[in-house]
Formats: structure tokens, C-alpha cells, sequence
């Protein structure tokens, strides 16, 4: 089951990477600026970060199994429906169908790793999870780059993966009773989203991951504007990052040894640090693409089992649907601002996410130290 979802994984969270190398192509395609045509990814992300805020609460209600079916079911459509776009304006439309649809997955996946995996192998299922949606990135890109078919036609290549993994899937998720059954279920959302606020680690947590790839991403566009300004091979310095994201997979066993908390803070701080040290200039720049990737694969695997393990099953799907809305609600809005605060400095570009990093560590730091003074309380007693 595991392999499926991260085969599924890949495929699905790459179609939001998957745009970046094909811009020229769309703006050759549909005669219109790069300007424009990059809105192809922007459609899509928006579309798929609100989606998580619809899917996972779906999914507490009807069923894990039935949604993610679903969802890939239609997914597959809007993906070959891409094929017969003839302008922008159409292709926008049908990749906000498409985005939305793929929304359907991460969430409600990750809610049936936590439901179904022994707690001894909860944390290691999470971590291939987590490197599935971070390999995405690279993969998609090189797919996309490679190709010199037309993006329409490469859509409608690419649309039957989705209904082989939703065949796949339909032969090894296992059948689960409706989520919530029990009596003491939430009888309303209000009752859903106030016993999670209620949990300041699940909070700290949601408020940590807009940072995770906001970070991330600032710092990939420095490193294009980088190349442009000062000659960096960009690409490079991005390759030699990559195989710290394997470190992804060994996050479920340094979550049991060092708690989800400690793995998280230690990520979060790790990524801040890399990015600081892009400051020392041009010859650091591949030592601190390891550092950031290498505190990515901590950061996203760690936050991702705090929640997990503190949410109810009658609420887990939507906490992890508002976790990764967070996530890449904070990837969204960082190409804006990345170039607005270069327009300032590159100091300003690398430093602001640096130090949002820094403030969500001491969030998730405070929360877990008060947690800790709460159970001593009350072991005392």
C-alpha cells in the first residue's frame, strides 16, 4: 500500500512543478507574455492549497477510501480534458479543475497512513510519504523540461497514471467504517476546528508549515536571480540539494528516538541556518542548498506526525487538510514576495524567510515546553 501512495504521490503533487519548465512553451502556444503564461502554475496552486480545506473534512465524514478514488478519478479527466484547450483562459480554467481535484489526495493519504500503520511504523510511512510530495519537485521539472511534445499534449499523456493509481489503490486501501460513526463524534465543523485550536501543538504547527516552503522557494528564486545577476549555475547548486531530501526516510525513526517535536524544531532551525549562510556569498551557495534541503526533509515529515498524532480521528483529515493548506499557502505567496524584497536586497530576500523560520522553531519550542510542565503537573499529583 505504502509504495502505491508514494508512486500516487509523485504523480500527483508533481502537477503543481510541472508547469515551471513548460512557461515558454504556453506563452509560444497561446501567443501570449511568460507573464501570463505562468499564471499556469499559480491557478493550479491556489486552486489545490483551498481544496485541502474541502477534502479533508470529505473525507472525515464519507471516507478516506471513497474520496481519494474519487478524486483521482477526476483528476484524470480534467488532466486529458487539458488536451482540447485552445487558449490560455481555457487552459487556467481547466488547471484550476485540475488543481482542485489533486487537493484530493495529500491530506486524506496521510490521514490513512496515521489510521492504518502500527504506531511503530506510523512516523517511518509518514517519511516516505513526505519524500514522495518533496521528490515531486525535482521530477516533475526534469519531465517537463525534457519533453518536446506540446503541454496540452503531454497533459493527455500523462492523464491515464491517475487512473492506474486510483486502480491500484482501489485494490489496497483497506475498507474502513465511516470515521464518524462513533457517538462521541463532533456533531458539526465548529465542534471539529474548536477541539483542534484547542491544541496549541497542532496550532504551533499549522502556523510553522506557511513558513517551511516559503523558505524553500525564496530561496530557489534567489538563486535564479543569482544566475542572472552574477553567473551562478543555478541548476547545479539546486542537483547537488537533492539527495539531502532522502533524509526524509530516515525522519520515522529519528521521530521515535527524538519525538515529532524535536525533529520538526531541529528542521525548521537547520533550513533557517542554510539560508543564513547563503549570505557569506557565491562559494557557500552548495553547501547551503544541502543544509535547506536537509532541514526540509526534517522540517515537513516532523510537523506532519506532531499533527497526526495529536488529532482525533474524527478530525485528523481536516488538521492535516489545514496543514497542508498552510504549506503551500506559504509556497503561493513566495515568488511575489521573494522578488518584491529582492528589489530591497538579497540580504532582505534570504532574511526574512530565515527569520520567520527561527520564529516558528521558538513557537513549536514554547509549546512543547509548556506541554511538558502540564504533564509533569499532572503526574505529580
Amino acid at each position: 500500500m505504502l509504495l502505491a501512495f508514494m508512486v500516487t504521490g509523485v504523480s500527483v503533487v508533481g502537477q503543481l512543478y510541472l508547469t515551471i519548465p513548460l512557461n515558454a512553451p504556453l506563452s509560444v502556444m497561446f501567443a501570449v507574455r511568460q507573464e501570463s503564461a505562468a499564471w499556469a502554475g499559480s491557478a493550479f496552486g491556489f486552486a489545490y492549497a483551498t481544496g485541502f480545506l474541502v477534502f479533508g473534512p470529505v473525507s472525515d465524514r464519507y471516507g478516506r477510501r471513497r474520496v481519494i478514488l474519487s478524486g483521482l478519478a477526476c483528476l484524470f479527466v480534467a488532466t486529458a480534458m487539458l488536451y482540447f484547450a485552445e487558449s490560455l483562459p481555457q487552459f487556467l480554467a481547466l488547471r484550476v479543475m485540475q488543481g482542485f481535484a489533486a487537493a484530493s489526495f495529500p491530506p486524506v493519504a496521510l490521514s490513512v497512513i496515521a489510521e492504518t500503520l502500527p504506531i511503530q511504523r506510523r512516523a517511518q510511512g509518514v517519511a516516505f510519504m513526505s519524500f514522495s510530495f518533496l521528490a515531486a519537485a525535482p521530477l516533475a521539472q526534469m519531465v517537463g523540461a525534457s519533453v518536446t511534445i506540446a503541454p496540452t499534449q503531454l497533459m493527455l499523456s500523462l492523464s491515464p497514471i491517475y487512473l492506474v493509481c486510483a486502480l491500484c489503490l482501489a485494490l489496497t486501501i483497506p475498507g474502513t467504517r465511516h470515521p464518524q460513526s462513533s457517538v462521541d463524534a463532533p456533531k458539526n465543523e465548529s465542534g471539529l476546528l474548536k477541539g483542534l485550536f484547542s491544541t496549541p501543538k497542532i496550532v504551533s504547527s499549522w502556523c510553522a508549515a506557511l513558513t517551511v516552503l516559503f523558505g524553500f522557494i525564496s530561496f530557489q528564486i534567489g538563486l535564479s536571480l543569482l544566475a542572472q545577476t552574477k553567473g551562478v549555475d543555478a541548476e547545479l547548486i539546486k542537483l547537488v540539494g537533492l539527495p539531502a531530501l532522502l533524509l526524509s526516510l530516515a525522519s520515522g525513526k529519528l521521530s521515535q528516538r527524538f519525538t515529532p517535536e524535536k525533529l520538526a524544531l531541529v528542521g525548521l532551525t537547520t533550513t533557517a541556518v542554510g539560508l543564513f549562510l547563503t549570505l557569506a556569498g557565491t562559494p557557500v551557495l552548495l553547501i547551503a542548498s544541502l543544509i535547506i534541503s536537509a532541514g526540509i526533509a526534517m522540517a515537513v515529515p516532523g510537523l506532519i506526525t506532531v499533527i497526526a498524532s495529536n488529532a482525533q480521528q474524527t478530525n485528523r483529515g481536516l488538521a492535516m487538510s489545514l496543514y497542508t493548506f498552510c504549506l503551500f499557502i506559504g509556497a503561493s505567496v513566495a515568488p511575489p514576495t521573494a522578488i518584491a524584497l529582492n528589489t530591497l536586497s538579497f540580504a532582505a530576500l534570504i532574511s526574512v524567510p530565515a527569520i520567520l523560520l527561527l520564529l516558528a522553531a521558538f513557537f513549536i519550542s514554547l509549546v512543547s515546553l509548556q506541554d511538558r510542565r502540564q504533564q509533569a503537573i499532572l503526574t505529580s499529583k
